[in-house]
């Protein structure tokens, strides 16, 4: 099995005008350190995860923020479609579709997130998306290791990517760390 049949990538989606744009809504933003393990065992724990969060919730009291969680929605849920399409799902279960939670990640000169996988017990995620807003600086590259360990797989930085994968265990990935510049990425996961 390589990894690279079952991680979609999709470069052409998110029109650059719109990229732009979320990149200065992520430029206001209150970041807050970025939590490791599900709702009910989140800890802050920067040895492992060194990153910031903001959560996009829904409702929300700004009709910015609605407006850019709807928008993400829409582009995090056409890739899962267009991700499930790919491998041969035939009429996908709905609940596949089911976004459950949009964050806004910044990851400072030093940040970084060491292997982990994103689905557990607490936390039974379907399926793992990142949006790469910015290309704008050095390292922090996404990489999937094999299920074997001894090899990696990087996935180019390239600003309106998004990348799609199962967030089971045979795709155990981490952030390098950023080594100039800041990283702003969106992550979302499906359950």
């Amino acid at each position: 099995m390589d990894l690279k049949n079952y991680v979609y990538i999709r470069d052409d989606l998110i029109p650059v005008n719109i990229v732009s744009s979320l990149i200065k809504f992520s430029n206001s933003l209150d970041f807050t350190p970025a939590y490791v393990g599900g709702e009910e065992t989140a800890v802050i724990d920067q040895s492992i995860r060194n990153t910031y969060a903001y959560s996009l919730t829904s409702p929300h009291s700004s009709l910015t923020h609605c407006h850019r969680y709807n928008l993400l929605h829409y582009y995090f849920s056409t890739a899962i479609k267009e991700y499930l399409e790919k491998i041969n799902v035939q009429d996908p279960d709905p609940k596949f579709l089911k976004i459950k939670t949009i964050d806004v990640l910044k990851y400072k000169e030093g940040g970084f997130y060491k292997y982990h996988i994103d689905h557990f017990d607490k936390e039974p995620r379907t399926f793992s998306c990142i949006l790469l807003l910015n290309n704008d600086y050095e390292g922090g590259e996404l990489c999937f290791r094999y299920p074997d360990t001894t090899r990696e797989w990087t996935v180019e930085k390239k600003a309106g990517r998004i990348i799609v994968w199962p967030s089971n265990f045979l795709y155990p990935h981490s952030v390098k760390p950023v080594t100039k510049g800041i990283r702003y990425s969106v992550v979302s996961w499906a359950i």
